[in-house]
């Protein structure tokens, strides 16, 4: 880790904690998106930050922005929300449990972490309002690189 990936002046935020690891992200200094994982033992730690700031540009349009899918004690997936508000996440109609995190680009991305305990295919449906308007997007999992038995439709 170099000095220009530590956390900004807001700080890391907990994205998911599980019993033996956890993930984190971040917005450096200059406006990168970070992320990284430890494990509870200091048994390993990873991170990664996004080469430039301009690698995930805030949207002119309303958009959900994929920032991170992991896989460490469980699937993780961060992603941004430019100009919409989620409402919820679902797995084949199921809710799952979302967690808001502190905003990033000077608070205009909200920023959506959820997880599954296993690898899971396919996509959930993500409810978002735009003003006074509720509309429905996809986020993709990751779990297809695995074999899996869970998928969402």
């Amino acid at each position: 880790m170099s000095v220009e990936d530590l956390p900004g002046p807001h700080g890391m935020f907990t994205a998911a904690v599980g019993r033996s690891a956890a993930t984190f992200v971040w917005e450096s200094a200059d406006g990168r998106f970070c992320s990284g994982s430890a494990a509870t033992d200091g048994g390993f730690t990873s991170m990664s930050c996004l080469s430039d700031r301009r690698d995930a540009p805030f949207s002119v349009r309303p958009t959900l922005v994929p920032l991170l899918s992991t896989y460490t004690f469980a699937e993780v997936h961060v992603f941004g929300a430019d100009r919409e508000t989620v409402r919820s996440v679902t797995c084949n109609g199921r809710p799952l449990a979302v967690r808001r995190l502190p905003g990033v680009l000077d608070g205009r991305r909200a920023l959506y972490a959820f997880d599954f305990s296993e690898p899971t295919a396919g996509r959930v449906t993500v409810t978002v309002v735009r003003g006074r308007v509720t509309a429905t997007e996809h986020v993709e999992l990751m779990g297809g690189h695995f074999r899996h038995k869970a998928s969402c439709r």
